[in-house]
């Protein structure tokens, strides 16, 4: 089935500009492509000239699709990692401090002017 492949959907393909007359690829359409290239039955050459791309951007494009790919198994579905969790924490501690700090200082103030 044409713009689908095993369940996944991809919007139709629509021709953008760019303003120096290049096309502008969106993400979909360049997952599409790339997912399509990594399936051995089809040759990259073949699938290049019909997308109407040159092997190197299919190559580019795959490169980056792979060197990114990590980064979604890493992130855990919203929650902030161990770090991030402990620099949350030192810095509500400081905020915290600076709370009591200023409440002191505000206190000598008017021990001193009263």
């Amino acid at each position: 089935m044409p713009g689908s492949r095993e369940g996944i959907t991809f919007p139709k393909r629509r021709l953008e500009m760019s303003t120096n007359g290049k096309r502008k690829w969106s993400a979909a359409e360049k997952l599409r492509i790339v997912l399509e290239g990594m399936n051995p039955a089809v040759a990259v050459s073949d699938l290049c000239r019909r997308e109407g791309i040159i092997a190197n951007l299919f190559y580019l494009w795959r490169k980056q699709l792979l060197c990114s790919a990590g980064k979604i198994f890493d992130a855990k579905a919203g929650r902030p990692s161990a770090v991030e969790e402990k620099k949350d924490a030192e810095l509500q501690r400081l905020k915290e401090v600076v709370v009591e700090i200023t409440t002191e200082n505000l206190e000598l103030k008017k021990g001193l002017s009263g």
